[in-house]
């Protein structure tokens, strides 16, 4: 897991041979006029969702992990709580992994809870356990999917 600020986004390009315009759709996109959908950087292998999601506690978010994604979350309307659990510590799925949608959920609650501000991201790795949108309000988000290095 990385938590940093996205002036400080390009730091990262080591993650993946995609990070260039990764950067340059930061650099380049107005983050509050986007509505919800898919945006296509580079096909399956690098696009963006944007996503509205309504208002949850830590209790309602189910802690999820990706095998073929790096997720980069960014949250674009409000500050947003985030939970981590190291792949370590992950327990057993409360619903089997999906191939199509490239997700497994586990039960509990994560070890640890990050406020994450607007102007920030965060980045979750192949097999991270992590529970997202965790807001009184609701949230516009941004969620950068970038298929692992081979």
């Amino acid at each position: 897991m990385i938590l940093d600020t996205l002036d400080r986004l390009e730091n990262y390009s080591y993650l993946s041979p995609l990070m260039d315009k990764v950067v340059e759709f930061f650099s380049k996109t107005d983050l509050s006029s986007l509505e919800p959908g898919r945006i296509d950087l580079q096909g399956d292998d690098l696009f963006v969702n944007v996503n509205r999601q309504g208002a949850q506690t830590r209790d309602e978010v189910p802690i999820e992990a990706h095998r073929e994604y790096i997720d980069i979350q960014v949250p674009i309307s409000c500050d947003e709580e985030m939970g981590f659990l190291s792949a370590k510590f992950m327990p057993t799925p409360s619903k089997p992994y999906s191939a199509e949608r490239d997700v497994a959920f586990y039960p509990g609650l994560c070890d640890t809870y990050l406020n994450v501000r607007k102007g920030m991201f965060v980045v979750f790795f192949p097999g991270e356990g992590h529970a997202p949108a965790i807001t009184n309000d609701g949230i516009l988000k941004l969620i950068v999917k970038i298929r692992k290095p081979c």
